[in-house]
């Protein structure tokens, strides 16, 4: 059995999630949304070390979530997403070959999404999921017109786990920091690179709790998963 590492950002707080705390750690089903998280990951006897990027001024909270994970460390996290990332990188210390870059938001990740994750990016070095787009696509001006209808069928919605070889993301960083790059997503910086990022299909259910609504889903979602 193949081991991978995982990192996951979590210092942000989450501003549009209407929450009065950072929406990684609001009770869903009784239990801190990060906790469903790291528990999906941690239960699995190929996950090697956990490292989450995290506010320092929420650790405590953040280790009750890793409760019963003695793979989970902490590091605090950056201003920016990318930065919470290269720092976690930099802290990882096994020998494992591949590493997943998983938001801490969306807890409803299925071990048959990680599965074909880690078999792609073995494969060919980094791997993404994502869904076909089933709604019409307009690109617009700042004025609010209509500039372009895009072709739908290029475009796909992305989800994380995202995966790589492990030197490959270093380099990715690396150039990134050198380069002063910024990306939405870790592919992005691969991408940046010229190197190949190969796409699995996603999980519908894997939902990014982004907004209030969000919530009410991902709880159903866990309450029939049984999670936790």
């Amino acid at each position: 059995m193949k081991r991978f590492s995982l990192i996951i950002p979590a210092a942000g707080y989450g501003a549009r999630s209407g929450s009065t705390v950072p929406k990684q750690y609001v009770p869903i089903n009784g239990v801190p949304m990060l906790a469903h998280t790291l528990h999906a990951f941690g239960r699995r006897a190929d996950c090697g070390e956990i490292i989450v990027a995290i506010d320092p001024a929420w650790r405590k909270e953040a280790e009750q979530c890793a409760t019963g994970l003695a793979s989970v460390r902490f590091v605090e996290g950056g201003a920016e997403r990318q930065h919470s990332i290269f720092r976690a990188l930099a802290a990882l210390n096994g020998s494992e070959s591949i590493v997943l870059v998983h938001d801490a938001a969306r807890p409803c990740i299925t071990s048959a999404l990680i599965d074909r994750l880690l078999e792609a990016a073995e494969q060919h070095g980094a791997a993404i999921p994502a869904l076909p787009l089933t709604d019409t696509v307009k690109r617009v001006d700042g004025d609010g017109q209509v500039v372009a209808t895009l072709a739908r069928a290029d475009l796909r919605t992305v989800q994380t786990p995202q995966a790589f070889r492990r030197p490959l993301l270093e380099r990715a960083y690396h150039n990134a920091n050198e380069q002063n790059l910024l990306a939405t997503d870790d592919a992005g910086l691969v991408e940046a690179l010229g190197e190949p990022v190969v796409v699995v299909v996603g999980d519908p259910h894997n939902i990014k709790v982004t907004g209030p609504e969000d919530f009410k889903r991902v709880e159903a979602l866990l309450a029939n998963a049984g999670s936790l």
